[in-house]
């Protein structure tokens, strides 16, 4: 009956009905009725329909209610997602009532603001379907004889009930066992430190991810009975076709996952060998550390530190690709001709040693041909050279093809041995680290398409193509900056966009990119939009990318061991499928964690230019205020309060208006005062000096940042560049 009234509620010319209409429709029988009333009152618990005054049964969209996921970054406010619009909704303190991150809540829209995508439509929470917040991560603190917990992961009070070794100041996991009492209640399961202890603010956010520190006695124990002794294996294996393989990493990267090289063939083509640690030779199915690396996902890289989804007697030493050691691999070799397309590949498993570990720094001095590193690696001068040659062929090939290359600039966060944040670093990319990128690019795509072709269950990359309305939106706020765009927009047009950009509007890529899709893991292939590829797959960081493992055993049953049962395959795809949904998930919390850290350790290095003042650019427009980056990439906000005057904001030039006049935009050139730096917040708030003596001149941003010792800690922020961008 409950499968018969939704398909009635969910027809299209469905009107609002009494429980006599709906009896009389479904041609109940008099015994029936009261089973009709029990449906009703279960669709009504769950917000499936709703009942009106006039005791008629409606459907909450046509009232404005609608469910959703609540996401709660910060006790201030949140966002609701509803797969019924293409925004997010914006809820404030006041309309939470109660939510917490991740509850499955239903809302009602109470402000609808049209215009661009950047800005975000407004929610109240009516009701919680579903808590999906088990565990509450923070610090303990004392009232009135109680405990209580301070975390940034719920709006309102904590009561900790049975408080035994811990005492206040103490940085906890506790688990809700009362969600209906006001205040909630928990009970502590572990205690992570104090909150004097050095890094111990990372640890929190980290923890509040479910990013372990330690790994599980079981899987350490595993890690001891691994088989260390490989010569009989490697002896077995075929051997590479090309010699003088090379790793090209970050200085202090110790996960060596893949090398690389290269030879010009006599019909002009070139022969490209990507080298892949064989990690699941080590790692077997349904084994200990397995089941700990698909609970983890992938490796978290910090300011501080990495959190590796593998212990470090695998992912630092029997699966890094370090120089001089005999170390299994999954070799891909590909034949690629001047137009960069590949027309020959093998897959195979091999055993290498690897002649060089290069560093993008030595490389992209060679590349510009530093006297004492051309001497020091005269050996591979030419291959190097050679690199950069197929990598400017890739690299054309894809941009014909109408890949997106965003390049927004990143700040790397440096921190002293006491986690102390002591300077922003932007990130630079330079040629070694595009050759990298392209040579995994083209490896994953000759990977994906290899088992495309075979019609078999896989695990892709995808990124599906950005939402029209959305889209829609940058479009109207491009064009009010004076870029035209075309009616209907492919990537090809979005790539032209991005190379035309001022380089005082290179705001907008930053916005453009969140227009965009997330690419994530699917066991459909849909093609990825931003690469512009129709067949693609991560296949190039087993040590640190759950769904890369799972990509290697694959490539192992089809390939190699040619074991294919029909009978299991449908099973086979169902459990890929789960692990793209697990995969994705852990992928998303990860950047999350990456990015409170960084916001974190930005607001508190920010707390020591307090008075100070700085040039930068307007970045996003609310109806609270602006939003200013600094060349630093830091960003803060100048709240509406702040700004001297009253200011309307006019959601479709997405800009404040002044009653005397004034008006601020997005790009426009401001300077602002640091007022407050609130690190457990993660907030840094501006005021604003002036605008109109700069608005004209060309921003040069006072760097922020103090002359200190350069600590042995800040090298964990995501090593890898390679592929964050672009896949």
């Amino acid at each position: 009956m409950k499968e018969k009234l939704l398909e009635i509620f969910n027809s299209k010319n469905y009107q609002p009905k009494n429980f006599q209409e709906l009896s009389e429709l479904l041609y109940l029988e008099p015994e029936q009725i009261s089973e009709l009333e029990k449906v009703l009152n279960q669709l009504l618990d769950e917000y499936e329909i709703l009942l009106s005054r006039k005791k008629r049964y409606i459907l909450p969209r046509d009232v404005h209610i609608h469910k959703g996921y609540i996401s709660i970054k910060n006790p201030d406010f949140g966002f609701i997602t509803c797969p019924d619009f293409p925004r997010d909704f914006y809820v404030s303190k006041t309309e939470m009532n109660g939510a917490m991150d991740k509850d499955y809540v239903v809302f009602s829209i109470i402000s609808d603001y049209n215009g661009n995508s950047d800005f975000k439509q407004e929610a109240r929470v009516i009701d919680i379907l579903q808590r999906n917040i088990k565990v509450l991560v923070g610090e303990i603190y004392q009232k009135k004889n109680r405990h209580y917990l301070s975390t940034t992961m719920y709006t309102g009070n904590v009561r900790i009930v049975g408080v035994d070794e811990c005492r206040e100041g103490d940085i906890v996991k506790a688990e809700i066992i009362d969600y209906d009492r006001d205040p909630i209640e928990a009970k502590i399961i572990e205690r992570i430190g104090f909150k004097n202890d050095i890094g111990i603010d990372v640890l929190e956010i980290a923890s509040t991810f479910n990013f372990p520190v330690k790994f599980t006695s079981q899987t350490m124990e595993a890690v001891k009975q691994l088989n260390r002794d490989i010569e009989a294996e490697s002896a077995s294996r075929r051997k590479p076709s090309l010699t003088k393989i090379i790793t090209i990493d970050g200085e202090d990267a110790k996960d060596l996952d893949d090398a690389v090289s290269i030879k010009k063939l006599d019909n002009g083509n070139y022969l490209l060998g990507v080298y892949i640690a064989d990690v699941s030779y080590y790692v077997k199915e349904n084994s200990a550390i397995d089941q700990e690396a698909y609970e983890r996902g992938t490796s978290v890289y910090l300011v501080d530190r990495v959190i590796p989804m593998l212990p470090q007697a695998l992912s630092n030493d029997l699966c890094s690709l370090n120089p001089n050691t005999t170390k299994l691999v999954l070799a891909c070799e590909m034949e690629i001709n001047q137009a960069g397309e590949v027309i020959n590949s093998e897959i195979f498993p091999s055993a290498i040693r690897t002649t060089y570990r290069m560093t993008y720094t030595n490389v992209n001095k060679i590349l510009n041909k530093d006297p004492e590193q051309t001497e020091k690696y005269q050996d591979i001068i030419a291959n190097i050279f050679l690199m950069r040659e197929l990598q400017g062929i890739l690299n054309k090939m894809r941009q014909e093809r109408g890949a997106l290359d965003f390049d927004v600039d990143e700040g790397k966060v440096i921190v002293d041995q006491q986690g102390v944040p002591v300077e922003i670093q932007k990130v630079v990319r330079g040629e070694s680290e595009r050759i990298i990128e392209e040579f995994m690019l083209i490896a994953n795509e000759t990977v994906a398409s290899t088992i495309y072709h075979l019609d078999l269950p896989f695990i892709y990359r995808i990124h599906e193509e950005p939402n029209t309305v959305k889209l829609e939106g940058f479009k109207d706020l491009a064009s009010m900056l004076g870029y035209t765009m075309k009616r209907k927009v492919n990537s090809r047009q979005l790539q032209d966009f991005l190379a035309s950009l001022r380089e005082e509007d290179s705001f907008l890529k930053t916005i453009l990119l969140r227009t965009m899709a997330k690419a994530i893991y699917n066991e459909r292939n849909v093609g990825h939009y931003g690469l512009a590829s129709t067949c693609y797959t991560h296949f190039t960081s087993p040590i640190r990318r759950y769904p890369d493992l799972i990509v290697h055993r694959l490539l192992r049953k089809y390939l190699f061991d040619h074991d294919i049962n029909p009978d299991i395959l449908p099973g086979l795809l169902k459990r890929i499928a789960d692990i793209a949904e697990q995969s994705s998930k852990k992928e998303r919390d990860a950047i999350e964690c990456e990015y409170q850290v960084d916001d974190m350790k930005k607001a508190e290095y920010m707390a020591n230019y307090i008075g100070e003042r700085f040039e930068g650019i307007i970045s996003s427009v609310t109806k609270f205020g602006m939003f200013v980056s600094l060349e630093n990439t830091v960003e803060g906000l100048v709240h509406i309060s702040k700004m001297p005057g009253r200011y309307l904001f006019d959601s479709k030039t997405m800009s404040l208006i002044g009653i005397n006049g004034k008006v601020y935009r997005l790009g426009d050139k401001v300077q602002v005062e640091v007022i407050k730096a609130d690190k457990k917040m993660r907030e840094i708030d501006f005021a604003l000096v002036y605008n109109d003596s700069i608005q004209k001149e060309k921003a040069k941003i006072k760097p922020a940042q103090k002359k200190h010792e350069r600590g042995k800690y800040g090298e964990g922020k995501r090593r890898r560049q390679k592929q964050k961008s672009k896949s």
